[in-house]
């Protein structure tokens, strides 16, 4: 009963539009982003090139810790510098589009923007850091071709086409207090924001059918479909569990452990991260369950960076493609940085 009522009064309305609007921007990136375009990146002879693509990719690539693995392995296999493969590794997860989103509409947009960037900052420091740890791995240095005038065509359609949508999440999961109230309904509040997405869900639709053919757009919603049927049920569930630990765990023992943004607490909230398995979307749940009972902001976002990007599974299947020594330093940077910025967040969000 605890999980079920946790559940309905966590999916409220506005949660709902904001996932269903960011499954639709994931399904977009899947189907309609061409990653071989991303991937050519990884044997550009510059470098910073290679590291800035490494470090955005998860959200064109929309995959989990696990998901990740194998195209990890295909590109440091093909000859990819450990750094920018490194980069890819964690990059992918952390900055997984659906997770970036649901964060900011469940925990606030501070938190999520914070996450955002310190993933990206993260992924690089220590692609760059193993790079030097472990260099003289053979590369293979291929120049990236430019884009062709009907490429450079498509993305601006693309770029238009993933704006609207971004323009739709920022409204709906926008706090209520900047928006005047219209009138009541049996639903509740209908505020301004809801009428202006509505709005540019019209555009959003009319652009779609004027610049997309069938075949596009069924993939697209084809795509979608697929990571919800994935995606939602394991969501669900994170939620349940969620539930079961704001019932059953003392606040005292996570007010003791990591209510307080110390070195130490967001130390053992990275480990936590780094190895259990969260699958995508159910560390914000837990996370929010967690910060309910006491648990500090900074350990939170320890939490948040190290729990998608690690596992002891996923330890174990990076250290056959790169060996272990390698993938226990990857491990410890993870946990490492991950409680450095957790710490930096802690003390950022409590300034006045």
């Amino acid at each position: 009963m605890i999980m079920i009522n946790t559940v309905i009064d966590y999916l409220t309305p506005n949660r709902v539009i904001a996932l269903l609007t960011a499954f639709l921007m994931a399904g977009g990136i899947s189907a309609l982003i061409d990653k071989e375009i991303i991937l050519r990146y990884f044997s550009s002879e510059n470098r910073v090139v290679s590291y800035l693509v490494a470090s955005v990719s998860g959200a064109i690539l929309t995959v989990c810790s696990c998901t990740v693995i194998p195209l990890f392995a295909s590109i440091y296999k093909k000859g990819a510098n450990i750094g920018p493969a490194v980069t890819l590794l964690y990059s992918a997860p952390a900055i997984n589009i659906l997770a970036i989103f649901y964060s900011a509409a469940v925990l606030g947009w501070d938190i999520g923007i914070l996450r955002a960037v310190f993933a990206i900052v993260i992924s690089i420091v220590i692609g760059l850091i193993m790079e030097f740890i472990f260099r003289g791995k053979k590369e293979e240095k291929r120049r990236v071709k430019r884009l062709s005038r009907k490429r450079k065509m498509e993305m601006k359609k693309l770029l238009i086409f993933f704006a609207l949508l971004l323009l739709m999440l920022l409204d709906i999961t926008a706090s209520p207090k900047f928006f005047p109230q219209l009138s009541y309904s049996i639903y509740g509040p209908f505020l301004v924001k809801h009428l202006i997405f509505v709005i540019l869900a019209i555009i959003f639709s009319i652009y779609v059918k004027l610049n997309f053919d069938k075949r596009e757009i069924k993939s697209w919603l084809l795509e979608t479909k697929i990571l919800l049927k994935i995606i939602f049920p394991l969501l669900i569930l994170g939620i349940a569990i969620a539930g079961v630990i704001k019932a059953l765990i003392p606040p005292e023992y996570v007010a003791n452990y990591v209510g307080q943004n110390t070195i130490f607490s967001n130390l053992i909230a990275s480990l936590i991260g780094a190895t259990m398995y969260f699958a995508t979307l159910t560390e914000v749940p837990i996370v929010k369950s967690l910060m309910d009972l006491g648990m500090n902001v900074g350990p939170a976002m320890a939490l948040l960076l190290a729990g998608p990007s690690l596992s002891i599974p996923t330890v174990l299947a990076v250290s056959k493609i790169m060996g272990y020594k390698k993938a226990l330093t990857y491990f410890s940077l993870v946990v490492i940085f991950s409680a450095l910025c957790g710490y930096l967040t802690g003390f950022i969000l409590s300034q006045p």
